[in-house]
């Protein structure tokens, strides 16, 4: 093929057909046995490994949607392999890339509206289980913390009770305390002499000698 014909082929045929005739890749991207048609085996390692050698990307579905725009014929295999044909995308068959156009931006085949469908799907349905996650987290959250609430609610009001038995106790020590004292203190006041006269007369009746009776 001369240099002139090739400026119109789209830079991302020609990086594609480069991936398929690199032996070292033929356990993630190959030709079929007849080279009429390609297999991506494994798209998760393909986008992680293959694609930014050559796009300098690693989303799979970007490059879906560029196989989509020229024309690329999809198919999904038992085996989980992607299958992509194009009348004019042939093993051995470079000259021939000259003739595979990209689509205008307002068509769009069925395969690619299905794609983009199931994209939006899958999408929808993550966000949704995010969604789920955060409310089971926020209900396990709540929980928690409620549970938390009241043991401290049980251990303040245990605490509560405590020292107001304490303080109680102490008002009755310092009540009964002060009650003795003014009485002790009443008792010398008023009658110092009497106070005195009781204890000298228990004094002496416990100093005299008891006495004896006989009976007749």
């Amino acid at each position: 093929m001369s240099s002139k014909r090739r400026v119109g082929i789209a830079h991302f045929l020609l990086r594609t057909f480069e991936m398929l005739d690199t032996p070292k890749l033929k356990h993630l991207i190959e030709w079929s046995p007849c080279g009429e048609m390609f297999y991506i085996k494994n798209a998760r390692e393909f986008a992680n490994k293959v694609l930014p050698q050559y796009f300098r990307h690693r989303n799979f579905q970007s490059f879906l949607r560029q196989l989509n725009m020229y024309n690329f014929v999809k198919k999904r295999l038992k085996n989980g392999w992607n299958q992509f044909q194009h009348k004019y995308f042939k093993r051995e068959a470079k000259n021939l890339l000259i003739h595979v156009h990209r689509r205008s931006n307002g068509q769009q085949s069925d395969e690619e509206e299905q794609t983009d469908q199931q994209e939006s799907i899958k999408k929808q349905q993550e966000q949704l289980q995010q969604i789920k996650y955060l409310q089971n987290d926020i209900v396990l959250t709540s929980s928690l913390l409620y549970q938390q609430s009241v043991i401290l609610q049980s251990n303040f009001q245990r605490l509560k009770n405590k020292l107001l038995y304490q303080y109680i106790e102490e008002q009755k020590q310092e009540k009964f305390l002060f009650n003795t004292f003014s009485l002790l203190n009443k008792s010398q006041t008023d009658s110092p002499k009497l106070t005195q006269t009781i204890l000298t007369q228990n004094h002496k009746e416990t100093d005299q000698e008891p006495q004896l009776f006989v009976l007749s």
